[in-house]
């Protein structure tokens, strides 16, 4: 039953594309469970899998960020796990909806950092203490846990 009845509809989904621009993507498997639109890095076999940044990551081990995907299985809560071994695709450049931190302030232009440790692990904030520049902006688009990021 539809419990929600916004006028608005949402700009846009953890994960999903922002346009029609140039982008580059690749097919890895999942070495962890992993979520749409979080950052994700080379896993144990490099160039086959992924998994999240971890503290001491480097933006050469940056692999980009697990494109949405609409033919997902959704546990009984309609909630979406990536579970270890599931074949994602990882946009290495263009616009994608991310998944931010909680505590980011998005800003359009600004440099775009992925949050290398604790639950915030993978998700963009404009924090960069701690976290990782991967040369990645912000876009111009927000809305509520979602922002568009630049992968470049």
């Amino acid at each position: 039953m539809q419990k929600n009845y916004e006028y608005a509809g949402k700009k846009g989904i953890a994960g999903g594309k922002f346009d029609l621009t140039f982008d580059e993507v690749n097919s890895r498997a999942c070495e962890d469970e992993l979520n749409f639109g979080l950052a994700v890095m080379v896993g144990t076999l490099e160039g086959v899998q992924v998994k999240l940044p971890t503290s001491g990551t480097t933006k050469d081990k940056i692999e980009g960020v697990v494109l949405y995907e609409a033919n997902t299985e959704q546990d009984k809560d309609g909630n979406i796990v990536l579970a270890k071994g599931t074949t994602v695709s990882v946009m290495k450049k263009g616009k994608i909806w991310v998944r931010i931190a909680t505590a980011a302030n998005v800003t359009a232009g600004k440099t775009a950092y992925v949050v290398l440790n604790g639950e915030d692990a993978g998700k963009f904030t404009d924090d960069q203490s701690g976290n990782l520049d991967i040369g990645a902006v912000f876009g111009g688009e927000k809305d509520k846990e979602i922002a568009v990021v630049e992968l470049r």
